[in-house]
Formats: structure tokens, C-alpha cells, sequence
């Protein structure tokens, strides 16, 4: 019996699949779970479980990642211009530096009202 391709899986569990659920698929079919899971920053359990519509919790995060690693997708960032949607996620996950004043200015923007933000007190995105 043949082994089903995440595509496959994908398409059975979702039925219309999403566009950045699709894309998902592709890389850890082409790559590997293990190294979809290490670009995004995510384990290899929650890239399958999302990939067979099977992960209970906010996906928002994770599509922004998939977005901005994966398929382009930017944004404009108050302190460093226009970078990747993964980068900008990212960026807002890093503990305050005090001793690095770019960081600084990033921790700052992404909690000060930037629409990027998904942190509390910051934007909408």
C-alpha cells in the first residue's frame, strides 16, 4: 500500500486547501518534515498536525511564517523597512536587549502600535 503524499493528506483533510497550507505541504514533502519545521521554527508534530487540518490552536502565526518564509509575503517595518512577514514574527518573539540599540528599537516598535504586531498592546496583524 502506498504511503500518501502531504499533498494528499492536505487535500483530504482540508478539502479546499489553503493556499499557504498547500505550500506547507510542498516543502515538507520536498524537504522533509524535520527541515519545514527547523526554517519556520516550528516541531515536526505541529507542521504535520497543521497539514492534516488537525492542530487545535491559532494558525495565524504560523501562516503569517509560511507567507513571509515561503512565499514572499513583506511587510513594512517601522525600524528596518520592508523584511519578510516570517522575519517581522520573529522579530517580535525576541526578549528586550538593552545592550544592542537596534533591538532595542525593535522591541520598542513592535509593542508601540505597529499594525504588524500580533503582541498585546501592539497592532492588529
Amino acid at each position: 500500500m502506498n504511503e500518501l503524499t502531504m499533498q494528499e493528506k492536505a487535500e483530504r483533510a482540508w478539502g479546499t486547501v489553503p493556499d499557504w497550507v498547500a505550500e506547507l505541504a510542498d516543502m515538507a514533502e520536498h524537504q522533509g518534515l524535520n527541515a519545514c519545521a527547523a526554517r519556520l521554527g516550528y516541531s515536526p508534530a505541529v507542521i504535520s498536525q497543521t497539514i492534516s487540518n488537525k492542530y487545535r490552536s491559532d494558525l495565524t502565526k504560523l501562516e503569517g511564517k509560511v507567507r513571509g518564509a515561503l512565499m514572499g509575503a513583506t511587510v513594512h517595518c517601522p525600524v528596518l523597512g520592508e523584511i519578510g512577514r516570517d522575519v517581522c514574527l520573529s522579530w517580535q518573539g525576541k526578549e528586550r536587549a538593552t545592550t544592542n540599540a537596534m533591538r532595542a528599537r525593535l522591541y520598542r516598535a513592535c509593542r508601540d502600535g505597529c499594525p504588524h504586531s500580533r503582541l498585546k498592546g501592539g497592532g492588529h496583524a
